[in-house]
């Protein structure tokens, strides 16, 4: 708190300064403090809806178990994570499945069928690539509060690309629209 003096020796006016900057740095501490784990709460149930939709709504055809199984999301605070980080192996039975396909003919036109798949599999090497990618991830971002969400198969970009799939282009879709529900006002006033 600064104070104004007329009778300060032979100066008027001055302005001296009492400002207890050691008390003002703890409470920006504490609400820094209060503000992360606030971002960490609302990231993580971002993060928590996103993977939902991406395990439960991907249309992509479910052959190994593998995709599914390397869905996750990890919420970091300079580089630490927070929460998330759960890969779980998706196990799909042994057996045949239907799938739709589709093939490019000479002419340029594309052709669909449905072709019996060989389907089965524990879902292991998808939660090993998804923890693998998730660590490669976090190493990029030091700093700040962040959520990462990832699909760890090298062949999820190519499904949703190529096949037009739904891979995780829902789940972002909601994480947008999430955010700017639960942290829109701070971002703006930010």
């Amino acid at each position: 708190m600064a104070q104004t003096t007329q009778t300060h020796g032979k100066y008027k006016g001055v302005l001296v300064s009492k400002t207890n900057t050691k008390k003002i740095y703890a409470k920006l501490q504490m609400q820094r403090k209060k503000l992360i784990q606030y971002l960490v709460e609302k990231l993580s149930y971002i993060g928590e809806a996103c993977v939902k939709i991406a395990r439960d709504n991907g249309d992509y055809n479910d052959i190994t178990g593998n995709l599914r199984s390397s869905i996750s999301y990890v919420v970091l605070n300079d580089g630490e994570v927070m929460s998330g980080g759960n890969f779980v192996a998706k196990q799909v039975a042994p057996g045949y499945k239907k799938v739709k396909r589709t093939r490019k003919l000479k002419d340029g036109t594309v052709k669909e069928y449905m072709a019996n798949v060989k389907v089965g599999g524990d879902g292991v090497k998808g939660q090993q690539d998804g923890e693998a990618l998730l660590e490669r991830l976090k190493a990029k971002f030091p700093w700040g509060v962040v959520l990462i969400v990832c699909a760890g198969m090298e062949y999820a970009a190519f499904v949703e690309n190529v096949h037009h799939k739904r891979v995780l282009i829902d789940a972002e879709l909601e994480a947008e629209k999430l955010f700017k529900q639960l942290l829109g006002k701070i971002v703006k006033e930010a």
